[in-house]
C-alpha cells in the first residue's frame, strides 16, 4: 500500500494528469413527436397517408456522448394520418367511394374497403400547394377535385389520368354541385383584395368549367357572384339547382338563383348553427344547432323569393342532447343526423318516428347516402368510415385509421391514460 502512495505522489510530482476513463458511446431508439429537434433518423414504421397529421410519430437514433453536437435531422417517411374530416363522396353508380388525403385522391371498393385507385398532384411538379379541399363525382366514373393553388381539375377515376385542368382564380373553401347540370359548381372563396376593416370576407360564387382537352369549344370558367358574407362554415344546394344556403356562426344565408337577379335573404338564429341541409323535394331547409335541435325552414318556394317580410314557417325536431354536426337526406321521407352522441338518427318524415343505429364508437362528423339510396357511409371523429346497409343497418365494410384516443386530452397523466380500460386508440 505504501508503494503504490509513494508511486502516486511522483506522477503528480512530474505533472502526470491521470488518464481519464474512456467515455463508451452508445446508440439507443427514442419516440418523439417529429416536430421536437432530433438528431439522426433511423426509420419510419408503416406506410399509411400523411393528410392531416400534425405531430407524427418517428424513430429516431441519437449519440448519447456528452461532448458531440447534435446533427440536423433528416426525415424519410411519415407514418399515419386522418382520412377524412367530412362526409365521403359516392360514385354515381355507388360501387366506389372517394376520400381526399393532402393532394392526392383515393378510390375504394364499398363492398369490402379495398382501395383501387390512387392519383395525385406531384409535389415534385412545383405545386406545393395543391392540397384538396373538395371531390364532386360526376359520370362515368370521372372525379372533380378543388385545390389550394386556384386549380379545379377532372380526373379518370379509374385509371388516374388527369383529363382537364381550369382556373378558377380564387381558392374555394366550400363546393357543392350544381345537381340540375353537369360541371356547374357553387363555390364559396376566400376575397383576395379586401380594404381594411372590409367584414365580407367570402364571396359565394356560380362557377361553370366548360371545355375539355381536344374538344370543340376551348377550356374556359365562367364564374358569376351570387352574395358576399363575413363568413362561411358550410353549403348546402337545392336538387333543382335554383336555391343555395351557406352559414357561419348565428347566421344563414339564403339565396334564390333561379334567374337573372339573385335574391339573397339573411336569417339569424338563437343558437350557433353547426349543419344545415335542404330537403330534395319539399320547400324545406334543415337547419342544425349547438343545442341539438334540428330546425325545418318552409323558406325556399316562389312566395320566399319574391318577398322579404314574409315571415317564416318553422317546426322542430329534437333528440340529440348535443351539436348535431351532420344532416342528409336519403329520399323524400327519410333524414338523417348524427352528432357528438355517436348515435345514428334516422327520422321518418311521413310517419313522424325514429329508428337509431347506436353505438358507433365516436362522434359523426359525416353522412353520405349513396345515389341508389341503399347505403350510409358515417363518418367518426376516431378516423373511422363506416358503410350501412340502409335495408337492416348491417355494416357492409369498414375502413379504419390509426385512431386517436378521444381521452387523452382530458387524461391528467401519463398512468391515468394507460390506466384506462376504455381507450382503444393512440
Amino acid at each position: 500500500m505504501a508503494g503504490k502512495a509513494d508511486t502516486a505522489r511522483k506522477t503528480k510530482k512530474a505533472g502526470k494528469e491521470p488518464k481519464e476513463p474512456k467515455v463508451k458511446t452508445k446508440e439507443k431508439t427514442i419516440k418523439r413527436p417529429a416536430h421536437l429537434q432530433i438528431t439522426k433518423l433511423a426509420s419510419v414504421a408503416g406506410s399509411l397517408p400523411t393528410a392531416g397529421l400534425t405531430t407524427p410519430i418517428v424513430e429516431a437514433t441519437i449519440s448519447t456522448q456528452p461532448t458531440e453536437t447534435h446533427l440536423p435531422i433528416s426525415l424519410k417517411v411519415v407514418s399515419g394520418g386522418q382520412l377524412t374530416t367530412g362526409p365521403i363522396v359516392f360514385s354515381s353508380d355507388s360501387s366506389q367511394f372517394y376520400l381526399a388525403k393532402d393532394n392526392s385522391v383515393s378510390a375504394y371498393n364499398v363492398q369490402n374497403g379495398e382501395m383501387l385507385q390512387n392519383f395525385s398532384v406531384h409535389r415534385d411538379s412545383g405545386l406545393q400547394r395543391a392540397a384538396i379541399k373538395k371531390i364532386v363525382a360526376a359520370e362515368d366514373h370521372r372525379v372533380y377535385t378543388f385545390s389550394a393553388d386556384h386549380k379545379a381539375r377532372l380526373w379518370d377515376a379509374r385509371t388516374g389520368d388527369l383529363v382537364c385542368v381550369w382556373d378558377i382564380g380564387a381558392c374555394a373553401d366550400f363546393v357543392e354541385a350544381d345537381p340540375s347540370k353537369s360541371g356547374r359548381f357553387f363555390c364559396a372563396m376566400r376575397r383576395k383584395r379586401q380594404r381594411a376593416g372590409a367584414q365580407k370576407k367570402y364571396v359565394v360564387c356560380r362557377v361553370e368549367l366548360k371545355g375539355e382537352p381536344n374538344g370543340v369549344e376551348p377550356v374556359h370558367v365562367e364564374r358569376q357572384e351570387l352574395f358576399r358574407a363575413s363568413n362561411v362554415a358550410g353549403l348546402s344546394v337545392r336538387a333543382d339547382g335554383q336555391w343555395v344556403a351557406a352559414f357561419a356562426k348565428f347566421r344563414v344565408h339564403v339565396a334564390f338563383v333561379g334567374d337573372a337577379n339573385v335574391k339573397c335573404h339573411v336569417w339569424g338564429m338563437e343558437e350557433r348553427v353547426s349543419a344545415i341541409a335542404f330537403h330534395p323535394r319539399e320547400p324545406v331547409l334543415a337547419v342544425g344547432d349547438w343545442r341539438g335541435r334540428i330546425v325545418f325552414w318552409f323558406c325556399v318556394d316562389e312566395h320566399a323569393a319574391s318577398s322579404e317580410d314574409r315571415p317564416i314557417v318553422r317546426s322542430t325536431h329534437h333528440w340529440h342532447a348535443h351539436r348535431v354536426n351532420a344532416i342528409a337526406f336519403s329520399g323524400d321521407s327519410l333524414m338523417l343526423s348524427g352528432g357528438e352522441e355517436g348515435v345514428l338518427v334516422l327520422w321518418q318524415l311521413d310517419t313522424e318516428t325514429r329508428d337509431y343505429l347506436p353505438r358507433l364508437g365516436s362522434d359523426i362528423v359525416g353522412i353520405s347516402p349513396s345515389p341508389d339510396h341503399m347505403r350510409y357511409a358515417i363518418t367518426l371523429r376516431d378516423n373511422t368510415i363506416r358503410i350501412v346497409s340502409a335495408v337492416d343497418r348491417s355494416l357492409v365494410s369498414l375502413l379504419q385509421g390509426l385512431k386517436f384516443a378521444e381521452r387523452a386530452g382530458r387524461a391528467r397523466g401519463a398512468r391515468e391514460l394507460d390506466s384506462d380500460p376504455f381507450t382503444t386508440g393512440l
